[in-house]
């Protein structure tokens, strides 16, 4: 009977130990530093009230996203090519962010931690903790990788477009043309991606990039006055297809053309081949394409040039500017006089050698 008793008591002992132990332990330390002010301009009184603004799961944002899912931004970056310092300041988020700070064009070094392009890339998020953080990261205007003596600066709607062309311009080659206009003065490239690489829309709608090789300088349609990426990437949303945050202007399986943003100016548009532009673009691009392959120059197999030989200057010129239309994509929405004019100039080229 003792003994039970003793073990009682010890029980109790340990219990009243541990409990003040615990409350030892848990004791509530000094106050914390304030939070940021709320909405009601207190400090710190508020602060729940800054993080709903953003963070409030409405039919809003939740939209946001499920578009941005279904980009191309969010889908098809090519994130690996963050190992690679030339090729991180586009490919991932943490490499643009560097280049808009140091407006290098490589990173200082390779990001093998990558992450895709995403909000935080584009858009100032918990900067402020309030609605501003939805403000862009960059739309100043930049010097493009071809050439460091120009600035570009598309300033409609804020300048918003100048986010985007900062990675959607063209790289620097080599051999570099130094002498375009030249017939004689012959480059033997040794890479079979010899031109100015992916994503050439920026430029194009800027109205730079291409060597202008004809008698006169190349026409300009003059969208980047009065419109900016966003005035047709993000026009009216249908879903996820098109539109918003997606970015996307057309979906083949539906067969959705989004030309909402064209009909603003183009009142009865019912598609982007606008005056039947996009198809005589189309056809010049094929006709130019055609003797690009005669000429032995375009590996039709690879759609790449082809290695191994001299090109004169402005035969690779002719090439150039071949690729800046193929990569833009837009077959001369972005800048239709500015793509025709690009196009007649190889036309002309190959017809004053008899092709």
């Amino acid at each position: 009977m003792k003994k039970v008793f003793r073990f009682i008591i010890s029980a109790g002992m340990m219990v009243s130990v541990a409990a003040m132990l615990f409350t030892s332990c848990t004791k509530e330390g000094p106050q914390g530093p304030a939070g940021p002010a709320g909405k009601d301009g207190t400090n710190g009184t508020d602060a729940n009230s800054n993080c709903v603004q953003c963070h409030n799961w409405s039919d809003s944002l939740v939209t946001k996203i499920f578009q941005y899912d279904a980009s191309q931004h969010a889908t098809g970056s090519t994130t690996f090519e963050g190992t690679r310092k030339a090729c991180a300041v586009c490919h991932t988020s943490q490499g643009y962010l560097e280049n808009i700070v140091t407006n290098a064009d490589t990173t200082a070094e390779a990001v093998y931690d990558a992450a895709p392009i995403n909000c935080r890339t584009c858009h100032k998020i918990h900067k402020t903790y309030t609605n501003a953080d939805w403000a862009l990261t960059i739309t100043t205007g930049f010097q493009p990788m071809y050439d460091k003596t120009i600035t570009i600066d598309l300033a409609a709607e804020g300048g918003s477009s100048n986010l985007c062309a900062r990675c959607h311009q063209a790289r620097k080659t080599s051999p570099w043309l130094t002498n375009p206009t030249s017939i004689t003065d012959s480059l033997k490239p040794t890479s079979n991606r010899w031109g100015p690489h992916h994503g050439t829309q920026g430029l194009i709608l800027s109205g730079k990039g291409a060597f202008e090789i004809g008698a006169v300088p190349f026409g300009q349609t003059d969208h980047k006055s009065s419109l900016a990426c966003s005035s047709c990437h993000q026009a009216l949303a249908q879903g996820d297809l098109v539109g918003g945050h997606s970015l996307k202007m057309r979906n083949e399986e539906e067969n959705i053309q989004n030309v909402a943003a064209c009909k603003n100016c183009h009142t009865s548009a019912t598609s982007f081949d606008v005056g039947g532009r996009q198809t005589e673009i189309a056809g010049m691009l094929q006709t130019l394409k055609v003797k690009l392959a005669v000429a032995n120059m375009l590996d039709t197999n690879t759609m790449l040039l082809k290695t191994g030989k001299k090109y004169p200057q402005k035969q690779l010129a002719v090439f150039w500017n071949y690729l800046m239309i193929v990569e833009d994509r837009s077959l001369g929405v972005h800048n239709y006089m500015y793509t025709h004019d690009m196009l007649q100039s190889g036309l002309d080229y190959f017809s004053k050698l008899g092709n």
